[in-house]
């Protein structure tokens, strides 16, 4: 319910001043300025702003270019947990903008190409040559000069087969024959399991197509013989070997150069990268105005809250602009911006995630985050478990500089660890039964006791009734939102038929089955029969309203009935938060189990019983505390999301100074 109201604007601003005025509201971080399909201007306003982002496009691109030659080599490298925690540089964007020197950056990203191209280069190289040598192998036992086999003299050719061994005497022999005296062989070493023998064959020059033809009815295959080599393999192999060990410490040169420019370079493209994309946003929000020859006409979403200091930006230059507010155009969805309250805006996230809400409908951040809190600490449901996690992310939100969304989620981790405290000392459950197992924590069990007002391993159907009585409550709830909602939107049949008829019977059979069962006096017997009866009447009756005559309108109605087994399912499911707090007690106990068992073993038996605490009782934190978000979120998600919310929205995404590898600090800015 928690959306900021949108108002639409109309910017008219001089081309004299238009960047500058776009700068202030680039800085405000609250207007997104819509583009309009189609509309492409021509003015020399709009030629302008073209060619600064083509040229900013420019940088941006030998920025990335950068990281991409420099990250490798980098040797102050950021840890994972930095990255992960988003520490970045802080700066104002008047100081990202002092530290950029075009003409040293394009210098340098000028040399680093160079570098790039000759390593390029050079590695190529290293690996023809490496080619070369491997193919040397097989020729180390050649006698001959290995021009023969290339370009062979102006009278003497050679060529090298490779024979079955079956036919290859065969084949050596019909050599001889063909060719006489004239032809030289050598038999090629090679290995016992290698089914083929090689041959190494000098004829005429002459003679080298007859030998081809020759060697063909053998089946033997021809082995080329790179055009590089002239000289004996063992020669070549030496002159290979000594070229490829200077290119390689011509590749360590270079990637010397690149290690020693790699910090303040990745620093330079890395800063430089971020103020040039603040410029291209900058430029590209600018181009959506409508041109004239010396005007831009700009319109914004902005939120009404905001709307007084973009009337302040805007009058600061009113001699040079013009400010007024429009209607949105006809089918025009405004963004949404979502604005809670401080308790409930760390759970926006997770709004998100599943979807933006409609701009003018119901958000439901606040209206999720009791039950999400609630089902989270009795799903994880530990005191010591929750004492522990709150610990460790309280360490991080002191102690570090988080980005707001990282933040807002370990805000709301934390609130939830808070509630897993109080489920803990509600069910005596810390560190499992801890308290409890080990003798020297003895005293401490009368005041864990005194809090302590369900055993939950003993008793766990109170907590079963508990946890579906919760249930019961979140959809009864989902379905008066869609009830509320209906009606303010003027819909008052679907909201009483389709959500009120449904209320009305849901309730009906609760009461009356309660009664029944003597967990609510006989008084409810007659309440709950009615509500149910007159609930399932509106439903026959309002169900199946759209379909044509009587008969089928109130067949659709009965049949509408059997949806009840559907919200049947529904509070079934909040039957998890039963079984995942029984898991992690069980869980606990085991562990604690087994350090008890190890503690008498002599002389170790106090080591691994701490060993087996500390390592059994993380592990089961880690594992816990995943389900407990997960299934959580999922009754959220599935359950009551499911009953009202309507995720069809779109983001409301501003014109802002934001960069990827710095924070640039403002005074105002729309989070």
């Amino acid at each position: 319910m928690a959306l900021a109201e949108m108002c639409k604007a109309r910017i008219a601003v001089h081309r004299a001043v238009a960047d500058e005025l776009a700068a202030k509201l680039q800085a405000l971080g609250c207007c997104e300025f819509v583009s309009k399909e189609g509309e492409a201007g021509h003015s020399e306003a709009m030629f302008s702003i073209r060619e600064k982002r083509r040229r900013v496009d420019e940088l941006i691109g030998d920025a990335k270019f950068l990281q991409r030659l420099l990250e490798p080599y980098e040797v102050k490298k950021e840890s994972s947990l930095a990255k992960m925690l988003g520490e970045v540089p802080t700066f104002t964007f008047d100081q990202l903008a002092a530290q950029v020197n075009e003409k040293k950056f394009t210098e340098f990203t000028s040399s680093m190409r160079d570098i790039e191209r000759r390593l390029t280069e050079t590695r190529a190289d290293i690996s023809r040559l490496k080619g070369l040598l491997s193919q040397i192998t097989l020729l180390e036992s050649v006698e001959y000069p290995l021009e023969f086999f290339t370009t062979g003299t102006d009278l003497v050719a050679g060529a090298i087969y490779s024979a079955p061994k079956a036919a290859a005497q065969a084949m050596a022999e019909r050599i001889v024959k063909e060719l006489g005296d004239m032809v030289e062989m050598q038999r090629l070493a090679g290995s016992e399991k290698d089914p083929n023998e090689t041959f190494a064959v000098l004829c005429r020059k002459s003679e080298l197509e007859r030998l081809q033809d020759t060697t063909a009815g053998f089946g033997a295959a021809r082995i080329d013989v790179p055009k590089d080599f002239a000289l004996t393999a063992a020669a070549e192999k030496e002159t290979l070997s000594s070229e490829i060990s200077g290119l390689e410490k011509k590749e360590e040169e270079l990637i010397g150069e690149l290690s020693s420019s790699a910090d303040e370079g990745l620093r330079m493209a890395r800063n430089y990268g971020d103020y040039w994309t603040i410029l291209h946003n900058r430029l590209e929000a600018m181009e959506t105005g409508e041109p004239t020859e010396e005007v831009l006409i700009w319109e914004s979403w902005t939120p009404k809250s905001f709307m007084k200091k973009v009337e302040y930006t805007v009058d600061a230059y009113s001699a040079y602009t013009e400010l007024a507010a429009v209607e949105p155009d006809e089918g025009e969805e405004p963004p949404t911006l979502l604005k809670n309250a401080p308790w409930a805006s760390c759970i926006e996230p997770l709004t998100i995630m599943y979807g933006t809400p409609t701009y003018g409908k119901v958000d439901p951040t606040s209206l999720m985050a009791p039950f999400f809190f609630v089902f989270l600490g009795m799903c994880f449901g530990d005191g010591g478990y929750g004492l522990v996690v709150a610990g460790i992310l309280g360490y991080f939100l002191v102690k570090h500089r988080l980005s707001p969304t990282l933040r807002k989620f370990f805000v709301m981790m934390t609130v939830g660890m808070g509630m897993s405290v109080v489920m803990g000392a509600l069910t005596g459950s810390w560190f499992g039964d801890a308290v409890t197992a080990f003798p020297f924590l003895g005293s401490l069990v009368p005041l864990v006791q005194s809090v302590q007002v369900l055993d939950p391993m003993r008793d766990p159907m109170t907590l079963l009734m508990i946890s579906l009585a919760l249930g019961f409550i979140q959809v009864l709830f989902g379905l008066a939102i869609a009830f509320s909602e209906n009606w303010k939107s003027g819909d008052k049949l679907a909201a009483v038929s389709d959500q009120g008829g449904w209320i009305i019977f849901l309730c009906g059979l609760v009461l009356y089955g309660c009664a029944v069962s003597g967990s609510l006096a006989p008084v409810w017997l007659l309440p709950g029969k009615i509500a149910a009866i007159g609930g399932a009447l509106l439903l026959v009756l309002t169900q199946g309203r759209e379909k044509k005559g009587l008969a089928s309108k109130l067949f659709s109605g009965v049949l509408s009935l059997y949806n009840v087994t559907g919200f049947l399912g529904d509070v079934l499911s909040y039957s998890r938060l039963l079984a995942l707090g029984l898991g992690s007690a069980a869980v606990g106990m085991v562990i604690n189990l087994l350090a008890g068992l190890v503690a008498d073993v002599p002389y170790v038996g106090i080591v691994l019983a701490v060993l087996i605490f500390v390592v059994g009782h993380t592990f089961s934190i880690v594992v816990n505390l995943l389900g407990a978000f997960i299934h959580s979120l999922r009754l959220q998600y599935v359950e009551f999301f499911g009953k009202f919310y309507n995720a069809t929205g779109r983001d409301f995404t501003p014109l802002r100074n934001a960069a990827q590898y710095s924070r640039i600090q403002e005074d105002s800015s729309v989070n």
